[in-house]
C-alpha cells in the first residue's frame, strides 16, 4: 500500500516537473523570440541548402567558396522577391483610383437596398474615423510603426543570413568534434537523432517547396490567362502561404478573388476564378501532396492543428511557418528519451 502511494506521488512529481519545464521553455522562447525566430529559419535554410552544398562538393570547391556561392544565391533570391513586391505595390498604387471607383459602384448597389445614400455612408465613415483618432490613432504613428516593422524585418533577414553562414561553416566539422569529445559509443545516439531530424526535415522541405512551387505556378498561369492584375504576385504569395498548414492555402485565394471582382466587375468571372483556385488548392493539397509526402513527418492531423495554433500564438506568422518542422524535430528528439517515448508515440501518425 505504501509502495503504491509512493509511486503515485512520484508520478505526480514527475508530471509536475515536466509541466514546469514546458512552461519555463515556453516563456524563454517567447521572451527571446527576436533571437530564436531567425535562428530557426536559419537552421531550416541550412537543411534546404544542404543539397546544393553537397552537390558543389563534387567539384572539389573549398568549403568557404561553396558557402559564399549558396548564401549569395539566397541573397539574390531575397532581393528579386523584394523587387517584385515593390514593383507590384507601385502598380497597385497607380490603379488604386480605379479600384476605388469600382468599390463605390458595388457599395452604391448594396447601400441602395438599405435606402442609404453615399453621403450618409461617408458621414458614418467620418464619424468612425474620428472615434479612431480620439482613441489615440494617428497616420504618422501608423507610418512609424510600419517603418519599424519593415526595419525589424530587414534586421531579422540579416540575423538569418548571419546564423546561416556560421551554421554552414560548422556543418562538416560538428560531427567530428562531437565524436572526439564524447567518443563514438556515447555520440552515436545523438548522431542518430540528428540524422533522423535531418532526413525528415530535409525531405519535408524539399517536397513541400516543390508542391508549393507547383501550386504557385498553376495559380499564376490561371490568373495570367484570365487577365487578372498582379498574377505573378499572387502566385508568389500562394507559394509562401502554402507553407502554413491548413489556413495558408485558404488565405492565399482571397486577394486574387477580390482583385478579379474589382477589376472585371463580373460576378460570373469571379466565381469561375474562385472555383479554379479552390480546385488547384484542393487537388494539390489533398490529392497530390499526400501521395508525395506519404506519412511525411509522422505527425497526427490533430497535432498538426494544435502545433499551428501554439507556434502561431507564440511567434505569430513566423511561428506558423515553422510549426511543422519544429514539432517534428521535437517528436524525434522525444523518441530518444525513455521518459517521453510514450508522448512521442501519441503525437505520431502511426
Amino acid at each position: 500500500m505504501n509502495s503504491t502511494s509512493e509511486r503515485s506521488k512520484f508520478n505526480v512529481t514527475v508530471a509536475a516537473s515536466w509541466l514546469l519545464l514546458v512552461v519555463l521553455v515556453t516563456l524563454i522562447l517567447q521572451s527571446l523570440s527576436f533571437l530564436f525566430i531567425p535562428l530557426c529559419f536559419a537552421i531550416l535554410a541550412c537543411y534546404a541548402l544542404g543539397i546544393p552544398l553537397d552537390f558543389l562538393k563534387r567539384f572539389r570547391l573549398p568549403g568557404f567558396v561553396r558557402i559564399i556561392l549558396v548564401v549569395g544565391l539566397v541573397l539574390l533570391f531575397i532581393y528579386m522577391l523584394g523587387k517584385l513586391v515593390v514593383l507590384n505595390v507601385a502598380d497597385f498604387q497607380a490603379q488604386l483610383p480605379a479600384y476605388e471607383t469600382k468599390f463605390w459602384e458595388y457599395a452604391d448597389i448594396i447601400l441602395s437596398r438599405f435606402d442609404i445614400s453615399r453621403v450618409q455612408a461617408n458621414e458614418a465613415m467620418d464619424a468612425f474615423l474620428s472615434k479612431i483618432k480620439q482613441s489615440g490613432f494617428s497616420f504618422p504613428r501608423l507610418v512609424q510603426n510600419l517603418s519599424g516593422s519593415f526595419f525589424s524585418f530587414l534586421g531579422n533577414v540579416l540575423w538569418v543570413v548571419l546564423f546561416m553562414a556560421f551554421i554552414l561553416a560548422e556543418r562538416e566539422s560538428f560531427t567530428k568534434r562531437l565524436v572526439n569529445q564524447l567518443g563514438r559509443e556515447n555520440a552515436e545516439p545523438i548522431l542518430k537523432s540528428l540524422q533522423q531530424i535531418n532526413n525528415s526535415v530535409q525531405q519535408y522541405l524539399g517536397l513541400k517547396t516543390l508542391i508549393s512551387f507547383l501550386t504557385g505556378a498553376l495559380v499564376t498561369i490561371v490568373l495570367t490567362i484570365a487577365g487578372v492584375d498582379f498574377a505573378l504576385l499572387w502566385g508568389v504569395l500562394t507559394f509562401i502561404l502554402n507553407f502554413i498548414p491548413t489556413i495558408g492555402s485558404i488565405v492565399a485565394t482571397l486577394p486574387p478573388i477580390a482583385i478579379t471582382l474589382f477589376q472585371s466587375a463580373s460576378i460570373s468571372k469571379t466565381l469561375v476564378i474562385a472555383i479554379l483556385l479552390l480546385c488547384i488548392q484542393f487537388l494539390v493539397g489533398n490529392v497530390l501532396e499526400p501521395k508525395l509526402m506519404g506519412r511525411g513527418l509522422n505527425l497526427s492531423p490533430l497535432v498538426v492543428l494544435f502545433s499551428l495554433i501554439f507556434w502561431g500564438w507564440l511567434w505569430g506568422i513566423p511561428g506558423m511557418l515553422l510549426s511543422i518542422p519544429l514539432t517534428a524535430a521535437i517528436r524525434i528528439a522525444m523518441e530518444q528519451i525513455e521518459a517521453t517515448k510514450t508522448v512521442a508515440v501519441l503525437i505520431s501518425s502511426k
